[in-house]
């Protein structure tokens, strides 16, 4: 079982009136103890104004019979496309929710894409190798961010008032703290995510079926 971890924040967070800046780092907590690479939390600020840069676009390629990068955050409305690096034919699917879908079967040097109009977590995977396993973290806000191995974020021209401060890692969910942000200073924040109890669990095919023994591991040029 997942478990959810509490949100340690300095507030009132404060910044300038011409923009605030929100910044802060992600701690990844096992049994009690901060590892060293905090890599792949999605941090976001829900309830801000908009900078109205329109809906984003990014890519998930599948390469070495991987999704690359394996998490991916973006603004609702956004589009995400999905080349295929590898030389072998891939199905790339989803069944969560109103993001599901099925980009069928497609070759070496192909791409095809996909608007996700519903905030939530798209678990993304290939219909013939199991072992892709992918999260597309779509969000209400475009003040969004991608941790690397430090686990730090910053969101600049953040007008003052009241936000809620989200961050969802795949071994840890995701919490949620309301965030106040005033008109001096820059306080950072910690935000501490728990991945003690997490334990990866098998998934099913596009058809909700297991997959073949074996499966993903064939040598065929085509798979």
């Amino acid at each position: 079982m997942r478990l959810l971890a509490a949100a340690v924040l300095a507030l009132p967070v404060t910044a300038p009136l011409a923009g605030a800046v929100l910044a802060g780092t992600v701690s990844l907590v096992q049994d009690g103890k901060p590892r060293a690479d905090a890599s792949n939390a999605v941090v976001w600020l829900e309830g801000a104004p908009r900078a109205g840069a329109g809906p984003a676009k990014a890519d998930m390629k599948q390469e070495s019979k991987r999704f690359q990068p394996k998490v991916v955050a973006i603004e609702k409305d956004g589009t995400v496309g999905f080349p295929n690096d590898d030389p072998i034919y891939h199905n790339v699917f989803s069944v969560s929710g109103g993001n599901r879908f099925d980009l069928g079967l497609y070759r070496s040097g192909a791409s095809k894409s996909k608007k996700f109009e519903e905030a939530g977590i798209v678990r993304v995977y290939c219909n013939i190798h199991p072992q892709m396993v992918g999260f597309i973290v779509v969000v209400d806000s475009d003040h969004v961010a991608l941790t690397g191995p430090t686990g730090a974020f910053r969101f600049e021209g953040i007008p003052p008032g009241s936000y809620v401060l989200k961050a969802w890692h795949e071994e840890a969910g995701q919490i949620s703290q309301p965030v106040t942000v005033r008109a001096a200073g820059d306080a950072p924040l910690e935000l501490r995510l728990d991945a003690t109890g997490f334990k990866p669990e098998p998934h099913k095919n596009k058809y909700g079926k297991d997959y073949p023994p074996n499966a993903g591991a064939s040598s065929d040029e085509r798979y």
